[in-house]
C-alpha cells in the first residue's frame, strides 16, 4: 500500500498537465495554483512512505535533488533565461522523479530541452519565430517529465 503514495506527486503533475500547457502556450505563465501544490503532496506522500517503510535515503535524495533544481533554476532565472514558474515546475518534477531515480529528473531535462529545441528550430526554419522570441517552456518541461516517468515503470 505505502508503495503507491509516492505516485500521488506524479498522478498530480499528470492531471494538471493539460491546463498548465494551455496556459503557458497563451501566457507563458505557470500559475502557482497549479505548479506548487505538486511540492507538499509530493513531499508529504514520499515522508509518510519513508515513515512506514524506513525509505530514508530515498526521501533524502528526493528532498536534496528538489532543494539542488530549486537553487540552479533560481541562479538561471537571475539571468533572465528562465521564468520563475519554469523553476517552480522544474522543482516539482524533480521532487516527483528522484523519489524513483536521482537520474530521473536529469532525463526529464534533457528530453525537455531535446524537444524544445527541435521545435525551436523546426519553427526557426519556417520563419514562425525569430531570434530573441520566449518560448513557453513548460509543455517541453512536462513532456520531457512524462517520458522520464514512462522510464520509471
Amino acid at each position: 500500500m505505502f508503495s503507491v503514495l509516492p505516485w500521488l506527486g506524479p498522478v498530480y503533475l499528470v492531471g494538471v498537465a493539460w491546463p498548465l500547457a494551455r496556459i503557458d502556450i497563451r501566457s507563458h505563465r505557470l500559475p502557482n495554483r497549479l505548479t506548487l501544490p505538486v511540492l507538499p503532496l509530493a513531499a508529504a506522500s514520499q515522508a509518510l512512505t519513508a515513515v512506514f517503510t524506513g525509505e530514508w535515503s530515498r526521501l533524502g535524495t528526493s528532498l536534496g535533488c528538489a532543494i539542488l533544481a530549486f537553487i540552479v533554476g533560481l541562479g538561471v532565472n537571475r539571468t533572465g533565461v528562465l521564468g520563475m514558474g519554469d523553476v517552480k515546475l522544474i522543482t516539482g518534477i524533480t521532487l516527483c522523479l528522484a523519489w524513483f531515480s536521482p537520474i530521473a529528473p536529469l532525463i526529464a531535462l534533457a528530453a525537455s530541452f531535446a524537444v524544445a529545441t527541435v521545435a525551436v528550430l523546426f519553427l526557426f526554419a519556417k520563419r514562425k519565430t525569430s531570434m530573441g522570441q520566449s518560448i513557453a517552456l513548460g509543455p517541453y518541461l512536462l513532456l520531457g517529465f512524462v517520458i522520464a516517468l514512462a522510464q520509471s515503470f
